[in-house]
């Protein structure tokens, strides 16, 4: 049970996701949230990390950043904080479809992923923890199939997972996100991973060629620790009046906050423009992505 002055260290860039249930529960029981920084490769900020971690009963971190694409050293992270007595939440949900995942090997207590960013269907997601933390956790939905017994005066929760599953669950979903699962293990991981790196390394390439400092990339330059999103901004055109411009080429991108708004402060900017990579992407929409931008900029000189 959390009691105030109990901490919470995140980093800046998380996902809302992330970020506003832990405000919630500060502003509830008066927690104290904690920050690690980035530095100016995209990176986190590591040094004094033991200093923050006084006192702190949980590091929740991303494993990839949606907007930067950096991949933290998470191993290293939920070492020095269980050493620290922190337990460690994983978000995964950008690492889990383009990196092959082991919760071992990442140290983590529980690790969260969403189903559409990997092929899946909208409004399902997966929750992984430690068996001794999920059965030393209640229940926190109430309703059918969470019980095993109810009385007038108690009842008493199900067995994992089953506590943790009030009411009819998601089934079209569920069947949804195993065919996403089937079908990425089938493409093998490596293979998804390899192809994404290669992919990303040719695009940061080709920007970087074509555009010079015209485009700022917003990410580490290299593909060691970083996965296929890449977030940009182009001269002084704003990231919405260009993803318009890339539309109508046929050319997708997000534009906006990303759900990052702390990320977007840090970086200074309201907004970025930004390409995500994937299975289905080869070095031709790459292709068809630059052109596109320095049609945007013919357009808009």
């Amino acid at each position: 049970m959390a009691v105030v002055g109990d901490a919470v260290l995140l980093t800046d860039m998380e996902h809302h996701s992330n970020i506003v249930p832990w405000l919630a529960l500060s502003e509830e029981l008066g927690l104290d949230l904690r920050w690690l920084a980035i530095d100016d490769d995209y990176r986190l900020e590591l040094d004094g990390l033991e200093r923050k971690l006084e006192g702190v009963k949980l590091v929740a971190c991303t494993a990839m950043s949606n907007v930067l694409g950096t991949i933290p050293p998470f191993a290293e992270i939920a070492k020095i904080a269980h050493g620290a007595g922190a337990l460690v939440l994983a978000d995964t949900a950008q690492s889990v479809p383009h990196l092959p995942t082991d919760v071992g090997a990442l140290g983590c207590d529980f690790l969260a992923f969403s189903a559409h960013k990997m092929l899946g269907p909208t409004g399902i997601g997966v929750l992984w923890g430690r068996r001794a933390l999920l059965e030393s956790m209640s229940p926190f939905l109430g309703g059918g199939g969470m019980i095993r017994d109810v009385r007038h005066e108690g009842f008493l929760a199900n067995e994992l997972p089953w506590k943790f599953e009030a009411g009819t669950p998601p089934i079209a979903e569920a069947v949804g996100l195993a065919a996403a699962v089937d079908y990425l293990e089938r493409l093998g991981m490596d293979s998804v991973q390899k192809h994404e790196a290669s992919l990303a390394s040719y695009a940061l390439e080709t920007l970087r060629d074509r555009f010079g400092s015209d485009l700022e990339i917003f990410g580490p330059q290299g593909t060691d620790d970083r996965g296929g999103v890449i977030s940009f901004a182009y001269r002084d055109l704003h990231p919405h009046d260009l993803a318009q411009v890339l539309d109508q080429s046929g050319v997708c991108v997000r534009a906006g906050h990303h759900c990052a708004k702390p990320l977007m402060q840090r970086l200074g900017v309201s907004a970025t423009a930004r390409a995500s990579l994937y299975v289905y992407n080869d070095e031709s929409d790459v292709d068809a992505l630059v052109e596109a931008i320095a049609e945007a900029g013919t357009l808009f000189a």
